[in-house]
C-alpha cells in the first residue's frame, strides 16, 4: 500500500545523521512473494536493534568520556554540566577543534567512521543530540557490509530505518513514536516485508530500554494550573508562532547548507566556519553548549531563568543552525525538543505580561513548544503527539499539545516550497 503521507512530509528537514544525506522518504517497492525473504529481513532488523542498543551504550559512553576530558581535563563519565565548566578561553576553540578532528572522519571511505565523528562532535560541545550517532550505527554497518549480509542497497537503507527507529525505542523510550516515525518519514509503502524489519528493530529496542532503564519517563513534567478554554486557545496560538519559527529555519537551513556546499566544494576545512558560532557562544553563554537534554526536566517544570530559556532557546538555535547546515549532521530531536520547550516557555511569559488573566501552565507552554518545533521541522505531526506524550507519561496533555502540532504543521507546510527529490529505491525480493 502506497504511503501517500510521504507526499505531505517531504518538505520537512530530516533527522537522520550524515549517512541519511538524501535517502529520507526514499520509496521501496517490493515485489510479493518469498516468505523467507521477508523473515531474513526480520531477523536482519532484530539483529539491527540489538546492534543499536550495543552502540548506543558503547557511543554514549564515549561522548561522556570525551566531554569529561575535553572540558574537565579528566577522564570520567561524571565529569558534571557543560556550564559548569572552567575551560575559560579555551572554550572559543574546544568545539572548532572537535569539527576538526571529525572531519578527517567524516571523510572516510566508510560509513561506519562517521560514528566517532559524531560522538567527537558531541563530545566537545556541538548542539546534536547523542541519539544521532545510535540511531545510524545499524544503518553504518548494513550499507558497509551488505555483501556480506547479501542484501541490496535498498534492503540496507531499509536495515538503516529499522535500526534509525530502534536507536529511539532505546534511547527516549519511545516504542511507538519510533514505530510512527518510520511510517510517517521514512516508508514510502507500506507492507508487511517493509514493516515487519522495522517492527523487529523497534521491540528490541523499547524491550532494551525498558530492561537496563526503568518505566520512568525520559523528562518530567511539572504540574499546574488545569486546563481551560482560554489557556488551550493560548496554547494553539503559541504552535502557530512555532511552526512559523520552523518553518523558517528550515528556509534559513537549506540556504546556510547551499552556501557550506559551495564552500566544502573549493576546501572541506571551510566546513570549521560552522563550528566557530558554537565555541563563541559557548564562551559567552556555556549553556548554549552540547544538545541541552539535562535543562529538559527544568524546562518542563519551570525552574528556570529567563537567561537559560534565551540562551537554550534562541543562542542554541543559532549554533545548532549552523553546525547541522555545514556538517550535515540531520537536526536530531533531542536539540529540537529543547529549543522548542525553550520557545515555548519564552513565549509563555510573554502571553502572561500581556494577558495576565489567562491563566495557563508554564511546564505545559514548554511541552507545546517541544511537540509543535519537531511538528513543524520535520513534518511528523502524528510522531510529535505521541512522543511528547510517550516522553513524559502526560496524559492530559493530549489535548492541547495535539492542538499546538497539528496547527504548527497546518501554518509551516505552505511556507516551504522547495521539494527534495526523493530516492526511488527497488528491492528485489
Amino acid at each position: 500500500m502506497k504511503n501517500i503521507q510521504t507526499l505531505l512530509y517531504r518538505n520537512g528537514l530530516g533527522i537522520h545523521s550524515v549517512l541519511s544525506e538524501d535517502k529520507e522518504n526514499f520509496k521501496i517497492i517490493l515485489r510479493e512473494g518469498h516468505l523467507r525473504r521477508t523473515f531474513y529481513l526480520s531477523a536482519l532488523g532484530a539483529g539491527a536493534g540489538l546492534l543499536t542498543v550495543g552502540a548506543g551504550m558503547l557511543l554514549s559512553w564515549l561522548v561522556r568520556m570525551l566531554t569529561g576530558l575535553a572540558f574537565f581535563g579528566k577522564l570520567s563519565t561524571d565529569a558534571g554540566m557543560l556550564a559548569d565548566s572552567e575551560a575559560g578561553i579555551w572554550l572559543l576553540f574546544i568545539p572548532v577543534a572537535g569539527a576538526f578532528v571529525s572531519l578527517f572522519l567524516i571523510g572516510a571511505r566508510y560509513p561506519t567512521w562517521k560514528l566517532p565523528a559524531l560522538a567527537i562532535c558531541i563530545g566537545t560541545g556541538a548542539p546534536i543530540g547523542t541519539e544521532g550517532p545510535v540511531m545510524v550505527a545499524a544503518g553504518a554497518f548494513a550499507l558497509q557490509d551488505r555483501q556480506r549480509l547479501r542484501i541490496s542497497e535498498a534492503e540496507a537503507h531499509l536495515l538503516l530505518v529499522a535500526g534509525a527507529a530502534a536507536g529511539v525505542a532505546w534511547y527516549f523510550g519511545a516504542p511507538v513514536s519510533a514505530l510512527l516515525l518510520a511510517l510517517e518519514l521514512w516508508l514510502g509503502t507500506w507492507s508487511l516485508t517493509l514493516l515487519l524489519p522495522v517492527l523487529s528493530g523497534v521491540i528490541v529496542g523499547g524491550v532494551a530500554h525498558y530492561c537496563l532503564s526503568d518505566m520512568n519517563p525520559f523528562f518530567t513534567m511539572g504540574s499546574g494550573p488545569a486546563l481551560n478554554a482560554g489557556a488551550l486557545l493560548v496554547y494553539t496560538v503559541l504552535g502557530l508562532i512555532v511552526g512559523l519559527t520552523a518553518a523558517l529555519l528550515v528556509r534559513a537551513s537549506r540556504g546556510l547548507t547551499r552556501l557550506f556546499n559551495r564552500l566544502k566544494y573549493h576546501s572541506p576545512w571551510w566546513l570549521l566556519l560552522a563550528a566557530v558560532p558554537v565555541g563563541i557562544a559557548g564562551y559567552l553563554a556555556p549553556e548554549s553548549l552540547g544538545n541541552g537534554e539535562v535543562y529538559g526536566n527544568n524546562l518542563l517544570q519551570a525552574h528556570v531563568t529567563l537567561q537559560l530559556v534565551f540562551v537554550v532557546g534562541v543562542v542554541k538555535l543559532i549554533t545548532w543552525l549552523f553546525f547541522t547546515s555545514g556538517y550535515n549532521t540531520g537536526t536530531t530531536i533531542t536539540t529540537l525538543l529543547m529549543i522548542g520547550g525553550a520557545l515555548g516557555l519564552l513565549l509563555a511569559v510573554v502571553v502572561q505580561l500581556v494577558c495576565p488573566s489567562i491563566v495557563i501552565n508554564p511546564a505545559m507552554a514548554a511541552l507545546i513548544g517541544m511537540s509543535a518545533m519537531f511538528a513543524g521541522v520535520t513534518r511528523a505531526w502524528l510522531t510529535a503527539i505521541i512522543l511528547a506524550l510517550e516522553l513524559t507519561h502526560c496524559q492530559p496533555a493530549v489535548l492541547p499539545v495535539a492542538c499546538a502540532a497539528i496547527a504548527a504543521f497546518v501554518i509551516s507546510f505552505p511556507l516551504i516550497k522547495t521539494k527534495r527529490d526523493t530516492a526511488e529505491n527497488k528491492v528485489q525480493g
